[in-house]
């Protein structure tokens, strides 16, 4: 019987060359190994007829130097009375008290101030070197149809109307921003100025001047109007003809929401890699991509959610969805054997290959990728806003309770200088504390704040986030990591409720280097919004699904949240021309750098990045080698740096712990995903013996054999155990059925055309 995991890898669709999407297979396009000793353009290496044995001379890599990454013991401690006064609204946003009015004195004309404009919002904040990255109000209130005008008004002014969103600025200092844009069409309204700078020149025309404009003049104007939109519909038409063009996904969304494409998707984490062109050809009987260099991305928001949601679904024998069943986020999990980094360095890396057990002419290859280590004291000082769920739906499942708890713990995970701030919503929002500074303000301040959460009323988890991020603008810190962590059930249900809409505002605060984290809570958390958040923000989230997890989420693993070792980071993997990538067991490959999103490395986090390379003629030659490029921009001077490190394949071949394990866990995914996909059973019930399927017992009965097997080379890895062990729980749902069927040697179950 054909498994679940090689039927999704067979009947994946073939992707257009230039797209990058999830749930489809992502081609490899261009690039290629150039000579020895590193990697250049040019097509890939193509081989001879019949996939002959390469007898070409040693292909050998050689790491390019880089300068030294070594860091202080521990950076200089902020100065607090520098930083920004506190502003506590705990009693006002808690109910406990109203406001005191403030009494009004009579103003004259020459105390009356000039009204402020929308460029008088936040300060700027300078950060050192020359003005870089870009992003605009107007950019976002355009992309969000007017819905936030420009919350960015910062970066210049905007104009929020209903129709579009309009704005531009500038910056001084490093990644702060500088840009302009104008938005999309939206309800109609009145026409605004078609940008800031032209709205304050414009000279206003006065009645006699709009009198004295002749009937032929406004002709003129018509006429320029109706040949202007009939030159757009042409364009519009000859671009709904042309083929689909190759572009970058960083920006758009139209391709990341169609049917079948959903980020989900569990086929889309298995990614085979070839295009059609580069597939065998049945005629020539050759592959064309031999010694392709590969851009990987083994997790675009480095998350936790899915794994710990399946452990959650499993212990409380609930039905198991899909969607949740990722792979790369299963082997991020799970822990796996790295080496120390070295002093100079922000990242050490492991190789290991080995022919796979199962495929001839096939090896696993496992890259176990490890980030510089930080703790309380190396780590930078954080301003870290807290934008909190109070909706009404926090009070099922004892959520709110998880929250405080991991708030409490959070305390203790905070150093002096670090800065606080705290939004809540539901269908309102108000900000309880801002600017509290750890060491300076008093301690009872933030527990009165965390303390007096309750749930109350419905979501708009929009305007919350919106306000969020406003408040982590103004309070920006230029040397400290800047954050605001989302903790919610995702339940959106008030003001602004789509997803792609919510996380526009991630991505434009990411560029002003605000990052994002995200925290979900209960058992029917929207993990959609939560993913396209993240991902559009470039941070992780974790989910909080027993006590264990908050105070791992909130304590030990709290600076993972905070903190990150490099920004916008790139992995690319080399091979010599005696080999080629068949499948990587991760979220993106492709030969093209735009196709893959660059993503934050989170402090204290390992990945490993697991695929199968084909051997050309079926043997490894250990005289060649292959080589990782790690690009990244240091998340404290902002400077663009890389770190490179190969190996002879024959130094690293051989048995693996890392590669039993990886294997181990890919099976364990695939048979979950085998029950996930099978319907639940009418009138199941949420304990053991609950769930009535003989076919599911069947699979269960089949994977603990195989999960024993996998698992014996390496019965001395606790996780190994516990894996074992979710694998028992998750089958102790089906009841073994009085007389248990067999399977039938020699039968099929599979269509007469698949043995034709």
């Amino acid at each position: 019987m054909r498994s679940w995991l090689t039927t999704i890898l067979l009947t994946l669709p073939l992707a257009l060359p230039g797209c990058r999407t999830s749930g489809t297979v992502t081609p490899i396009v261009g690039g290629g190994t150039g000579a020895e000793g590193g990697s250049g353009g040019g097509d890939p290496i193509a081989v001879d007829p019949g996939n002959a044995f390469y007898t070409g001379p040693a292909h050998v890599f050689t790491p390019r130097a880089h300068p030294s990454h070594a860091r202080p013991m521990s950076p200089p401690p902020p100065d607090l009375r520098s930083l920004p006064r506190l502003v506590d609204r705990v009693d006002q946003c808690y109910g406990r008290a109203r406001p005191k009015p403030t009494p009004k004195r009579p103003v004259t004309k020459k105390q009356r101030k000039p009204k402020k404009t929308a460029s008088s919002g936040y300060k700027n904040v300078p950060y050192g070197g020359s003005a870089k990255g870009g992003g605009s109000g107007g950019d976002l209130g355009g992309n969000l149809g007017g819905l936030s005008g420009a919350i960015g008004a910062d970066a210049g002014a905007g104009f929020g109307d209903g129709v579009s969103g309009l704005g531009s600025g500038s910056s001084q200092g490093y990644g702060r921003g500088a840009g302009s844009g104008a938005g999309g069409m939206g309800a109609p309204s009145q026409e605004p100025p078609s940008s800031v700078a032209e709205a304050a020149a414009s000279p206003v025309a006065t009645s006699s001047q709009a009198t004295s404009k002749d009937s032929s003049s406004r002709r003129d104007k018509r006429a320029k109007r109706k040949e202007k939109r009939g030159a757009k519909s042409e364009a519009k038409s000859k671009r709904a003809e042309a083929p689909p063009a190759s572009m970058p996904m960083a920006d758009e969304e139209s391709a990341a929401y169609e049917p079948g494409m959903d980020d989900g998707d569990y086929g889309g984490d298995m990614i085979a890699v070839a295009s059609p062109a580069q597939r065998m050809d049945n005629t020539e009987g050759q592959y064309q991509d031999w010694g392709q260099a590969t851009y990987l991305s083994n997790d675009d928001t480095m998350s936790l959610s899915s794994a710990q949601r399946i452990i959650y679904a499993i212990d409380r024998y609930l039905p198991l969805p899909p969607e949740h069943i990722r792979p790369h986020e299963l082997l991020n999990y799970f822990s796996f054997n790295t080496i120390p980094v070295a002093e100079t360095d922000d990242f050490s890396v492991v190789a290991e290959i080995a022919p796979n057990p199962e495929k001839d002419g096939i090896y696993d290859l496992a890259l176990a990728v490890k980030g510089r280590p930080m703790d309380i004291n190396t780590r930078r000082n954080g301003a870290l806003t807290l934008v909190i769920d109070r909706s009404g739906s926090m009070a099922d499942e004892g959520r709110m309770n998880y929250l405080k708890q991991g708030l409490r713990k959070m305390v203790s995970q905070l150093k002096p200088g670090d800065l606080v701030n705290m939004v809540v919503f539901d269908h309102n929002v108000c900000s309880p504390l801002e600017n509290y500074v750890v060491g300076r303000d008093r301690p009872q301040v933030l527990d009165s704040a965390i303390e007096g959460l309750k749930p109350r009323g419905s979501t708009d988890l929009y305007s919350g986030l919106s306000q969020g991020y406003q408040l982590a603008d103004r309070s920006y810190q230029p040397t400290y990591s800047n954050r605001v962590m989302l903790v919610t059930d995702a339940l959106a249900n008030t003001g602004v409720t789509d997803s792609r809409a919510i996380a526009m505002v991630g991505k434009y605060y990411d560029d002003r280097r605000i990052r994002l984290s995200g925290v979900g809570v209960g058992s029917d958390f929207n993990d959609d919004l939560l993913d396209k958040l993240t991902e559009r923000g470039k941070g992780a989230y974790v989910f909080l699904g027993s006590e264990q997890e908050v105070d791992a989420v909130f304590g030990g693993r709290f600076i993972s949240l905070l903190e990150t070792t490099a920004l916008d980071v790139h992995f690319q993997l080399h091979l010599p021309p005696s080999l080629r990538m068949n499948v990587f067991y991760g979220e993106e490959a492709s030969a093209v750098k735009e196709e893959v999103q660059a993503i934050h490395y989170f402090a204290n986090t390992s990945q490993l990045f697991f695929s199968e390379l084909m051997a050309r003629g079926g043997k490894l030659r250990p005289e060649d080698w292959i080589m990782m490029t790690i690009e990244y921009e240091d998340p404290e001077t902002g400077a663009q740096t890389m770190e490179e490190v190969a190996w002879n394949l024959g130094d690293i071949q051989g048995a693996s712990a890392n590669l039993d394990k990886a294997r181990m866990l890919m099976d364990f995914t695939q048979r979950l995903g085998e029950l996930a996909y099978r319907p639940a059973p009418s009138g199941y019930r949420t304990w053991a013996g609950g769930w009535e399927d003989q076919g599911a017992w069947q699979i269960c009965d089949e994977g603990r054999r195989t999960l024993a097997q996998r698992a014996a080379k390496i019965q001395s890895d606790s996780e190994v155990a516990r894996v074992r062990g979710l694998w028992e729980k998750m089958c102790s749902r089906y009841p073994e059925p009085a007389q248990p069927s067999r399977p039938v040697q020699g039968q099929s179950d599979s269509w007469p055309g698949a043995q034709g």
